[in-house]
Protein backbone atom coordinates (compact mmCIF):
# COMPACT_ATOMS: atom_id res chain seq x y z
CA UNK A 1 0.00 0.00 0.00
CA UNK A 2 2.70 2.18 1.01
CA UNK A 3 4.78 1.65 -2.53
CA UNK A 4 1.15 2.09 -4.13
CA UNK A 5 0.96 5.43 -2.52
CA UNK A 6 4.47 6.38 -3.44
CA UNK A 7 4.51 5.49 -6.98
CA UNK A 8 1.00 7.84 -7.40
CA UNK A 9 2.54 10.81 -5.67
CA UNK A 10 5.68 10.00 -7.61
CA UNK A 11 3.45 9.97 -10.56
CA UNK A 12 1.76 12.90 -10.13
CA UNK A 13 5.30 15.34 -9.35
CA UNK A 14 6.34 14.22 -12.94
CA UNK A 15 3.44 15.42 -14.54
CA UNK A 16 3.50 18.59 -12.12
CA UNK A 17 7.27 18.91 -13.77
CA UNK A 18 6.58 17.90 -17.19
CA UNK A 19 3.43 20.33 -17.37
CA UNK A 20 6.13 23.48 -16.65
CA UNK A 21 8.93 22.05 -18.76
CA UNK A 22 10.11 24.96 -20.76
CA UNK A 23 10.15 24.62 -24.75
CA UNK A 24 13.26 24.80 -26.17
CA UNK A 25 14.97 24.71 -29.60
CA UNK A 26 18.25 22.68 -30.60
CA UNK A 27 20.86 23.42 -32.98
CA UNK A 28 23.07 20.24 -34.19
CA UNK A 29 25.60 19.13 -36.50
CA UNK A 30 29.32 18.76 -37.35
CA UNK A 31 31.99 21.69 -37.54
CA UNK A 32 35.19 20.06 -38.81
CA UNK A 33 38.35 21.31 -38.09
CA UNK A 34 37.90 22.34 -34.72
CA UNK A 35 38.53 20.13 -32.37
CA UNK A 36 39.26 21.56 -28.76
CA UNK A 37 37.46 25.25 -29.42
CA UNK A 38 34.51 26.32 -27.91
CA UNK A 39 30.82 26.69 -29.96
CA UNK A 40 28.82 28.99 -28.67
CA UNK A 41 24.98 29.59 -29.42
CA UNK A 42 24.56 33.42 -28.73
CA UNK A 43 21.15 35.14 -28.99
CA UNK A 44 21.51 38.28 -31.02
CA UNK A 45 18.85 40.65 -29.51
CA UNK A 46 17.83 44.14 -30.46
CA UNK A 47 20.58 45.55 -27.86
CA UNK A 48 22.18 42.86 -26.79
CA UNK A 49 24.37 39.23 -27.29
CA UNK A 50 24.13 36.92 -24.89
CA UNK A 51 25.22 33.30 -24.70
CA UNK A 52 22.47 30.93 -24.21
CA UNK A 53 24.04 27.40 -24.66
CA UNK A 54 28.15 26.17 -25.91
CA UNK A 55 30.11 23.14 -26.04
CA UNK A 56 33.66 22.34 -26.10
CA UNK A 57 34.19 20.46 -29.38
CA UNK A 58 36.08 16.98 -29.83
CA UNK A 59 37.89 15.40 -32.94
CA UNK A 60 34.57 14.54 -34.85
CA UNK A 61 33.07 18.03 -34.20
CA UNK A 62 29.77 16.95 -33.65
CA UNK A 63 27.41 18.92 -31.41
CA UNK A 64 24.30 19.69 -29.96
CA UNK A 65 23.42 22.89 -28.23
CA UNK A 66 19.79 23.98 -26.72
CA UNK A 67 18.24 26.91 -25.52
CA UNK A 68 13.91 28.29 -24.28
CA UNK A 69 12.16 28.90 -27.12
CA UNK A 70 12.12 32.70 -27.89
CA UNK A 71 8.82 34.74 -27.72
CA UNK A 72 9.12 35.91 -31.14
CA UNK A 73 10.64 34.91 -34.03
CA UNK A 74 14.55 36.26 -33.17
CA UNK A 75 17.87 35.77 -34.29
CA UNK A 76 20.75 33.75 -33.20
CA UNK A 77 23.92 32.56 -33.70
CA UNK A 78 26.69 30.02 -34.10
CA UNK A 79 30.34 31.10 -32.91
CA UNK A 80 33.56 30.39 -32.89
CA UNK A 81 36.22 33.04 -31.91
CA UNK A 82 35.62 36.16 -34.39
CA UNK A 83 33.54 33.36 -37.08
CA UNK A 84 29.89 33.36 -36.46
CA UNK A 85 26.95 31.75 -38.60
CA UNK A 86 23.61 33.81 -37.84
CA UNK A 87 20.36 31.95 -37.29
CA UNK A 88 16.65 32.42 -37.43
CA UNK A 89 14.68 30.95 -34.74
CA UNK A 90 11.01 30.72 -35.11
CA UNK A 91 10.17 28.21 -32.60
CA UNK A 92 10.84 25.12 -31.01
CA UNK A 93 12.81 24.28 -34.37
CA UNK A 94 15.72 21.62 -34.87
CA UNK A 95 17.99 23.29 -36.89
CA UNK A 96 21.09 21.51 -37.68
CA UNK A 97 24.50 22.63 -39.61
CA UNK A 98 27.11 20.89 -41.31
CA UNK A 99 30.31 23.33 -41.78
CA UNK A 100 33.73 23.53 -41.23
CA UNK A 101 35.55 26.30 -38.61
CA UNK A 102 36.85 28.28 -41.49
CA UNK A 103 33.67 28.62 -43.66
CA UNK A 104 31.00 28.72 -40.40
CA UNK A 105 29.92 32.39 -41.94
CA UNK A 106 29.67 31.11 -45.43
CA UNK A 107 27.56 28.04 -44.46
CA UNK A 108 25.52 26.87 -47.11
CA UNK A 109 24.57 23.31 -45.47
CA UNK A 110 21.69 24.31 -42.91
CA UNK A 111 18.28 22.33 -42.77
CA UNK A 112 15.28 22.89 -40.40
CA UNK A 113 15.23 26.86 -40.39
CA UNK A 114 14.23 27.82 -43.69
CA UNK A 115 15.05 31.50 -42.91
CA UNK A 116 18.57 30.85 -41.74
CA UNK A 117 19.12 29.18 -44.92
CA UNK A 118 17.23 32.01 -47.19
CA UNK A 119 19.60 34.64 -45.05
CA UNK A 120 22.98 32.26 -45.51
CA UNK A 121 21.93 32.33 -49.64
CA UNK A 122 21.41 36.55 -49.22
CA UNK A 123 24.89 36.62 -47.56
CA UNK A 124 26.65 34.49 -50.44
CA UNK A 125 24.79 36.50 -53.33
CA UNK A 126 26.67 39.74 -51.59
CA UNK A 127 30.07 38.53 -51.83
CA UNK A 128 29.41 37.63 -55.21
CA UNK A 129 26.97 39.32 -57.00
CA UNK A 130 26.81 43.87 -57.50
CA UNK A 131 24.82 45.97 -55.30
CA UNK A 132 21.98 46.24 -57.98
CA UNK A 133 21.80 41.82 -58.30
CA UNK A 134 21.65 41.74 -54.67
CA UNK A 135 19.25 44.37 -53.71
CA UNK A 136 16.89 42.42 -56.49
CA UNK A 137 17.20 39.67 -54.69
CA UNK A 138 16.90 40.82 -50.99
CA UNK A 139 13.48 42.29 -52.71
CA UNK A 140 12.44 39.53 -53.85
CA UNK A 141 13.18 37.84 -50.37
CA UNK A 142 10.71 40.76 -48.37
CA UNK A 143 8.11 40.61 -51.47
CA UNK A 144 7.72 36.91 -50.98
CA UNK A 145 7.12 36.69 -47.14
CA UNK A 146 7.35 40.31 -46.03
CA UNK A 147 6.83 38.84 -41.85
CA UNK A 148 9.78 36.74 -41.77
CA UNK A 149 12.81 37.05 -40.41
CA UNK A 150 14.77 36.56 -43.71
CA UNK A 151 13.00 39.27 -44.42
CA UNK A 152 13.41 41.32 -41.59
CA UNK A 153 17.54 40.64 -42.55
CA UNK A 154 17.06 41.47 -46.16
CA UNK A 155 15.79 44.70 -44.82
CA UNK A 156 19.36 45.58 -43.06
CA UNK A 157 21.30 43.70 -45.72
CA UNK A 158 25.01 45.24 -46.06
CA UNK A 159 27.25 45.02 -48.58
CA UNK A 160 30.97 46.63 -48.43
CA UNK A 161 30.19 48.05 -44.98
CA UNK A 162 27.37 50.10 -46.48
CA UNK A 163 23.39 49.37 -46.04
CA UNK A 164 21.84 48.82 -49.76
CA UNK A 165 18.25 49.96 -48.84
CA UNK A 166 18.13 53.44 -48.14
CA UNK A 167 15.61 54.43 -45.63
CA UNK A 168 15.49 57.95 -46.52
CA UNK A 169 14.56 57.26 -50.10
CA UNK A 170 11.42 56.96 -50.63
CA UNK A 171 11.55 54.33 -53.69
CA UNK A 172 13.85 52.39 -50.71
CA UNK A 173 11.54 52.90 -47.63
CA UNK A 174 8.77 50.77 -49.30
CA UNK A 175 10.90 47.97 -48.43
CA UNK A 176 10.87 48.93 -44.94
CA UNK A 177 7.44 49.63 -45.25
CA UNK A 178 6.24 46.45 -46.37
CA UNK A 179 8.42 44.03 -43.48
CA UNK A 180 7.06 47.12 -40.76
CA UNK A 181 3.51 46.39 -41.70
CA UNK A 182 3.61 43.04 -42.02
CA UNK A 183 5.58 42.42 -38.50
CA UNK A 184 2.87 45.16 -37.04
CA UNK A 185 -0.05 43.25 -38.36
CA UNK A 186 1.03 39.48 -36.57
CA UNK A 187 3.72 40.93 -33.58
CA UNK A 188 2.63 44.14 -32.82
CA UNK A 189 3.91 43.83 -28.94
CA UNK A 190 7.60 42.60 -30.35
CA UNK A 191 10.13 44.92 -29.84
CA UNK A 192 11.78 44.74 -33.20
CA UNK A 193 8.63 45.11 -34.00
CA UNK A 194 7.71 48.66 -32.74
CA UNK A 195 11.11 50.15 -33.52
CA UNK A 196 10.65 49.20 -36.87
CA UNK A 197 7.56 50.51 -37.27
CA UNK A 198 7.67 53.65 -35.20
CA UNK A 199 11.16 54.55 -37.34
CA UNK A 200 9.32 54.28 -41.21
CA UNK A 201 6.22 56.37 -39.66
CA UNK A 202 7.97 59.01 -37.97
CA UNK A 203 9.58 59.39 -41.38
CA UNK A 204 6.87 59.41 -43.44
CA UNK A 205 5.36 62.60 -41.00
CA UNK A 206 8.14 64.28 -41.05
CA UNK A 207 7.95 64.17 -44.81
CA UNK A 208 3.89 64.90 -44.77
CA UNK A 209 5.13 68.04 -42.91
CA UNK A 210 7.15 68.92 -45.10
CA UNK A 211 5.35 68.67 -48.15
CA UNK A 212 2.74 71.28 -46.72
CA UNK A 213 5.56 73.77 -46.99
CA UNK A 214 7.27 75.34 -50.37
CA UNK A 215 9.85 73.37 -50.82
CA UNK A 216 13.28 73.60 -48.30
CA UNK A 217 14.94 75.75 -50.84
CA UNK A 218 12.30 78.34 -50.66
CA UNK A 219 12.41 78.14 -47.09
CA UNK A 220 15.93 78.70 -46.84
CA UNK A 221 15.80 81.55 -49.09
CA UNK A 222 13.07 83.17 -46.76
CA UNK A 223 15.08 82.59 -43.53
CA UNK A 224 17.25 85.15 -44.94
CA UNK A 225 19.64 85.99 -41.48
CA UNK A 226 17.67 83.27 -39.22
CA UNK A 227 19.70 80.17 -39.01
CA UNK A 228 17.69 77.11 -39.07
CA UNK A 229 18.98 75.90 -35.98
CA UNK A 230 20.00 72.08 -34.38
CA UNK A 231 20.37 70.75 -31.21
CA UNK A 232 22.23 67.31 -30.77
CA UNK A 233 24.41 65.30 -28.12
CA UNK A 234 27.56 64.95 -28.33
CA UNK A 235 29.78 61.85 -27.54
CA UNK A 236 29.83 63.53 -24.03
CA UNK A 237 25.98 63.41 -24.03
CA UNK A 238 26.20 67.40 -23.83
CA UNK A 239 24.10 68.70 -25.86
CA UNK A 240 25.19 70.92 -28.91
CA UNK A 241 23.03 73.87 -30.53
CA UNK A 242 24.01 74.41 -34.33
CA UNK A 243 23.15 78.39 -33.81
CA UNK A 244 25.90 79.14 -30.44
CA UNK A 245 28.62 78.99 -33.34
CA UNK A 246 27.22 82.22 -34.53
CA UNK A 247 30.23 84.82 -35.49
CA UNK A 248 32.13 81.88 -36.87
CA UNK A 249 32.17 80.60 -40.02
CA UNK A 250 30.56 76.73 -39.87
CA UNK A 251 30.71 73.77 -42.36
CA UNK A 252 27.57 71.89 -41.40
CA UNK A 253 28.57 68.49 -42.36
CA UNK A 254 25.97 65.52 -42.79
CA UNK A 255 27.25 62.03 -42.96
CA UNK A 256 27.37 58.80 -41.62
CA UNK A 257 29.76 56.67 -40.22
CA UNK A 258 28.80 53.83 -41.76
CA UNK A 259 30.13 55.07 -45.14
CA UNK A 260 32.41 52.88 -47.10
CA UNK A 261 35.05 56.36 -47.13
CA UNK A 262 34.06 57.11 -43.59
CA UNK A 263 37.79 57.11 -42.92
CA UNK A 264 38.46 59.38 -45.55
CA UNK A 265 35.99 61.88 -45.37
CA UNK A 266 36.76 62.43 -42.33
CA UNK A 267 40.78 63.30 -42.95
CA UNK A 268 39.31 65.87 -45.62
CA UNK A 269 37.48 67.94 -42.85
CA UNK A 270 40.33 67.33 -40.53
CA UNK A 271 42.62 68.92 -43.45
CA UNK A 272 40.00 72.00 -43.64
CA UNK A 273 39.92 72.07 -39.96
CA UNK A 274 43.77 72.12 -38.92
CA UNK A 275 44.11 75.22 -42.09
CA UNK A 276 41.16 77.62 -40.81
CA UNK A 277 40.05 76.96 -37.37
CA UNK A 278 42.41 79.62 -35.87
CA UNK A 279 41.11 81.92 -38.92
CA UNK A 280 37.61 81.16 -36.98
CA UNK A 281 36.54 78.14 -39.30
CA UNK A 282 34.71 75.59 -36.84
CA UNK A 283 32.81 72.26 -38.07
CA UNK A 284 29.38 70.87 -37.00
CA UNK A 285 28.99 67.64 -38.31
CA UNK A 286 26.09 65.53 -37.51
CA UNK A 287 26.59 61.87 -38.19
CA UNK A 288 22.93 59.82 -38.95
CA UNK A 289 23.70 56.32 -37.49
CA UNK A 290 22.18 53.23 -36.55
CA UNK A 291 24.76 51.63 -34.44
CA UNK A 292 25.89 54.32 -31.83
CA UNK A 293 29.01 52.70 -30.48
CA UNK A 294 30.27 52.87 -34.26
CA UNK A 295 29.88 56.25 -33.80
CA UNK A 296 30.83 56.63 -30.64
CA UNK A 297 34.21 54.92 -31.75
CA UNK A 298 34.57 57.10 -35.32
CA UNK A 299 34.32 60.25 -33.75
CA UNK A 300 36.51 59.84 -30.30
CA UNK A 301 39.39 61.75 -31.80
CA UNK A 302 37.86 64.29 -33.69
CA UNK A 303 38.54 68.28 -32.56
CA UNK A 304 35.63 69.73 -33.78
CA UNK A 305 31.44 69.29 -32.57
CA UNK A 306 30.16 66.00 -33.66
CA UNK A 307 26.50 65.47 -32.83
CA UNK A 308 24.81 62.45 -32.87
CA UNK A 309 21.20 61.46 -34.65
CA UNK A 310 19.63 57.83 -35.03
CA UNK A 311 17.21 57.65 -38.39
CA UNK A 312 14.20 58.56 -35.62
CA UNK A 313 15.88 61.85 -34.66
CA UNK A 314 17.62 62.66 -38.20
CA UNK A 315 14.39 62.68 -40.13
CA UNK A 316 13.01 66.22 -39.19
CA UNK A 317 16.82 68.02 -38.78
CA UNK A 318 17.31 66.01 -42.69
CA UNK A 319 13.99 67.41 -43.93
CA UNK A 320 15.05 71.22 -42.79
CA UNK A 321 18.06 71.17 -44.91
CA UNK A 322 16.80 69.51 -47.89
CA UNK A 323 19.32 66.77 -46.93
CA UNK A 324 18.82 64.16 -50.14
CA UNK A 325 21.88 62.05 -49.70
CA UNK A 326 24.64 61.49 -47.09
CA UNK A 327 27.19 62.88 -47.10
CA UNK A 328 26.39 66.72 -48.05
CA UNK A 329 27.74 69.87 -46.68
CA UNK A 330 27.22 73.15 -46.46
CA UNK A 331 28.43 76.41 -45.65
CA UNK A 332 27.35 79.04 -43.12
CA UNK A 333 28.53 82.78 -42.92
CA UNK A 334 29.20 84.20 -39.35
CA UNK A 335 25.40 85.57 -39.14
CA UNK A 336 24.44 82.07 -39.57
CA UNK A 337 23.11 82.19 -43.43
CA UNK A 338 23.35 79.38 -45.70
CA UNK A 339 25.61 80.58 -48.30
CA UNK A 340 26.12 76.97 -50.37
CA UNK A 341 25.51 72.88 -50.21
CA UNK A 342 28.72 71.28 -51.69
CA UNK A 343 29.90 67.54 -52.02
CA UNK A 344 32.85 68.44 -53.80
CA UNK A 345 35.80 69.64 -50.91
CA UNK A 346 37.61 71.56 -53.07
CA UNK A 347 34.76 74.32 -54.03
CA UNK A 348 33.93 73.87 -50.20
CA UNK A 349 37.60 74.98 -49.24
CA UNK A 350 37.29 78.17 -51.74
CA UNK A 351 34.25 79.40 -50.82
CA UNK A 352 35.64 79.37 -46.75
CA UNK A 353 38.16 81.67 -47.51
CA UNK A 354 35.64 84.24 -49.07
CA UNK A 355 33.63 84.26 -45.43
CA UNK A 356 36.66 84.01 -43.35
Amino acid sequence: MKNSKFLILSLIVWVLVGCQRTETFTVNGTVANAAGEMLYLEHTALTQTSVVDSCKLDEDGTFVLEAPAPAYPDFYRLRIGTQSLPLAVDSTENISVSTTRDSLPHTLSIEGSHNSLIMAQLRATARSASREELRTAAKDVIVANPGSLAAYYAVFMKQGGQYIWNIFDAADRRMYQAVATSFNIWMPEYERTKVLYNQVLEIMQAERSIKNQETMRQFIDEAENSILDITLPDETGDMQTLSNLQGEVVVLDFSTSEMENSVGYNFELRELYNKYNKRGLEIYSVSVDRNKLLWEQTVENLPWITVYADPNTAAPVLMQYNVQSLPTLFLLDRKGNVQGRYIDFKQLDADIRKYL
